[in-house]
């Protein structure tokens, strides 16, 4: 008779993406292939040890014939260093021939959003604060990396039955919507339709959108700190809706006693997500 199975033989996808050495997003995108077998515990996706090491022992079969281009995909830093250097100098052609060849060597895209793309923007962005690059090498080196994004998001594209609606918005006042853009794709590869709202849209104008648009969740990336005004403001616009914010500028005091949910990354949005969505059955 098999032995019964307890709690430890179960994983939260977050410690089997750890176990096997891959992003979140790639051992979710491996559970809706039905890669990585998971079930449902808790209202969470859990991962058996014996799927786990099954599914590890079938990517490592994949990478003794794969010919180390992916192995090569994971040298994070030299990717960034690279990236960087042509964000800065402008060189558009040459930054989209990189992440094309990463992509085709094997780099899931959502590992190169958080990976590459975004440790590469916090670098362009802390240069600008010591004025190591004026403010338009900034915009342009942000420009070009949208227009990488728009180019990749296809990949974060799912059919089947949605998950939730979302809207994606920066903080009120904020120009850049790199980030959010990012929430977006995540989402959108998740399951969610995603309203994506772009940025500095002013918080009356956010609760008229959401009087006409039924969105489950409302998700704020916020760069820069905010009067707690905004937050209580905020928080009265999404009533009815989860409120999820993220990004540098949070301040946790303030948000946490007004209901909001600071989470830290997209893998950590969309774990939040898969626990909480809303039951369409």
């Amino acid at each position: 008779m098999a032995e019964p199975r307890t709690d430890d033989d179960l994983l939260t996808l977050q410690e089997a993406a750890e176990a096997l050495d891959v992003h979140y997003m790639t051992a979710y995108r491996w559970v809706r292939q039905g890669d990585l077998p998971a079930v449902k515990d808790g209202g969470r996706l859990r991962v058996r040890r014996d799927d786990l090491d099954a599914c590890r022992r079938a990517r490592q079969d994949d990478r003794d014939d794969h010919d180390g281009r992916a192995e090569d995909a994971r040298q994070w830093q030299v990717h960034v260093d690279r990236l960087l250097q042509q964000l800065v100098n402008g060189e558009a052609s040459e930054a989209n021939t990189t992440v094309r060849q990463l992509v085709k060597d094997g780099l899931s895209v959502a590992d190169l959003y958080t990976q590459v793309l975004t440790p590469a923007l916090h670098r362009i962005g802390d240069m600008w604060e010591v004025g190591a690059i004026s403010i338009a090498v900034e915009h342009r080196a942000t420009a070009i990396t949208s227009g990488i994004m728009s180019r990749l998001s296809e990949h974060f594209e799912r059919r089947g039955p949605r998950r939730g609606v979302a809207a994606t918005v920066t903080a009120p006042g904020e120009a850049h919507g790199v980030a959010t853009a990012m929430i977006a794709d995540f989402l959108r590869a998740a399951g969610w339709e995603v309203h994506h709202l772009g940025t500095d849209v002013p918080i009356d104008d956010l609760k008229l959108f959401l009087d006409i648009v039924p969105a489950d969740v409302v998700c704020v990336s916020v760069a820069k700190s905010m009067d707690p005004e905004e937050y209580r403001a905020l928080a009265d616009a999404c009533e009815g809706r989860q409120l999820i914010m993220g990004g540098q500028g949070v301040d946790l005091a303030i948000a946490e006693p007004l209901g909001i949910t600071v989470l830290d990354d997209p893998r950590q949005l969309v774990d939040h997500l898969e626990a909480h969505a809303p039951d369409r059955a």
